[in-house]
């Protein structure tokens, strides 16, 4: 039977590992946290009256398929600290600490390849910086959106409902003084349509969305589609951000000069940010980074493959249809062999 080492339990190693295993393959999946999912599990759900298309429904039934499926291993609190080849097969060694290292079940040679899904993190507030910054008091960032996305109830999102909202978006991105000047593309996404789910809550509540350029969210004239119910839209990068109750925001107004606005919450639209640990991980795995600093393969005949946000930003559906392409060139190569 082939084996194939799959790094990552978030949605994309999982894919691939379930593609790779309804095939025949036998997986076994190294993840560094203590379980499943990655940050997905902390994302909402977008859907009001109707489903928003925002991507999580796909893992609906992942996790499950995968504890399931009998050809997958996966060795928790685990990390790769060295990989080898040999007549074409792959062997790794796990860090001391690593859990799998006590279970006698796992094996850790052999491998005909290797997919690297470590995904992505998270932009830091450090980062920030062409916001300026005063206080983070009434700011949130695009996860703890998701967070308030994933535990609100039917009646409720806040605890204290903001009477209005600021979405900022490109927090991070489009800045050559920070973390890279690409579009992460998950943002608009998120945050519309979380303005949606807020708006159907709390119709009185005013949102306005800063921004440098829209990316589309889905067919159709969908911004107008968010005007009609009230949500405003203001074409610019903000100047400054000062926290506190209210927030003020200082912006340019190509009309009327410098502006300033209060709102009772502003929401820093973040994006993806490559792994802090990319540079140590392509060196165990022998991989390239582009000049953001995301994982590149050397090539397809190497036996070593990356997937997902360890590679590029990506939405939901597109790191799941990036695995299941990678899992088909891994078993392209497995029957060539």
């Amino acid at each position: 039977m082939a084996r194939v080492l799959v790094v990552g339990a978030g949605v994309t190693g999982y894919v691939a590992a379930y593609t790779l295993a309804e095939h025949g393959v036998e997986v076994t999946i190294v993840e560094k946290a203590d379980t499943f999912g990655g940050k997905v599990l902390s994302y909402g759900c977008k859907a009001e009256e109707e489903c928003q298309n925002c991507g999580l429904c796909l893992t609906t039934r992942l996790w499950s398929n995968v504890y399931e499926q009998k050809n997958i291993h996966t060795a928790f609190n685990s990390t790769v600290s060295d990989v080898s080849k040999k007549s074409g097969k792959f062997s790794i060694k796990l860090d001391e600490g690593s859990d799998a290292l006590n279970y006698k079940k796992f094996d850790f040679n052999n491998f005909d390849a290797i997919i690297v899904c470590t995904g992505f993190e998270p932009l830091l507030h450090s980062l920030f910086a062409h916001l300026h910054i005063d206080c983070t008091e009434g700011l949130i960032t695009g996860n703890q959106i998701e967070n308030l996305m994933l535990n609100r109830t039917p009646d409720k999102i806040f605890e204290n409902p903001p009477k209005s909202i600021a979405f900022i978006q490109c927090v991070g991105s489009r800045d050559q003084n920070e973390s890279g000047n690409y579009c992460s593309k998950v943002c608009c996404a998120y945050s519309t349509r979380s303005a949606r789910v807020i708006h159907s809550y709390y119709p009185e509540c005013e949102i306005v969305f800063f921004y440098m350029e829209l990316q589309n969210v889905k067919g159709g004239d969908y911004y107008k589609e968010l005007r009609e119910l009230g949500i405003k839209f203001i074409n610019c990068r903000p100047l400054k951000v000062t926290g506190g109750s209210p927030v003020i925001i200082e912006y340019d107004n190509q009309a009327e000069g410098i502006l300033r606005k209060e709102f009772d919450l502003a929401v820093l639209a973040d994006g993806i940010c490559a792994g802090s640990e990319n540079s140590r991980i392509a060196g165990i795995f022998k991989l390239d980074m582009d000049k953001n600093g995301f994982l590149q393969a050397v090539g397809d005949d190497s036996g070593i493959y990356v997937a997902g946000c360890a590679r590029a930003p990506m939405k939901i559906e597109e790191a799941y249809a990036d695995a299941v392409t990678v899992a088909g060139k891994v078993l392209c190569q497995i029957n060539k062999q």
